[in-house]
């Protein structure tokens, strides 16, 4: 995609987004998860949050309390991610074999040990993934 066309879904990636504003206990920051996944999505060449909040003209404090300080419910975001996914698949063109779709997060194990402050962290390759399985048959 270009850049021009990936602007063009901003309303939509926006209005996306909404449908997970309940999911995060202090909603009055929620804009900060469309900073963080813009910044994810976009071609900086460093993912962290000092490259993304800068990007997006966001103080970079601010997106880091915004990750670390509030609490999400991961079970509501994925109960409302697999709901629009059901949703949404019905409505797509199916064949004979119907149609699966399997969301996996295959995080890989960090490098290094010796950064300061930093505290282990895990990842979706240490056996710890919620697989969300949604079957349609049409």
């Amino acid at each position: 995609m270009t850049p021009e066309q990936i602007e063009a879904l901003g309303p939509a990636f926006a209005d996306y987004l909404h449908q997970f504003l309940f999911c995060c206990d202090y909603t009055q920051t929620f804009h900060l998860l469309e900073v963080y996944c813009r910044g994810l999505l976009s071609d900086l060449p460093r993912k962290s949050v000092e490259p993304m909040a800068l990007a997006a003209g966001t103080a970079v404090r601010t997106l880091q309390e915004f990750l670390k300080d509030h609490a999400w419910s991961y079970r509501r975001v994925r109960d409302i991610l697999q709901e629009h996914v059901a949703a949404t698949l019905v409505t797509l063109p199916t064949d004979d074999l119907g149609t699966v779709g399997v969301v996996d997060e295959t995080g890989t194990a960090k490098k290094g040990a010796k950064t300061p402050g930093v505290q282990r962290q895990w990842c979706g390759e240490r056996g710890k993934t919620e697989n969300c399985v949604v079957t349609v048959h049409g």
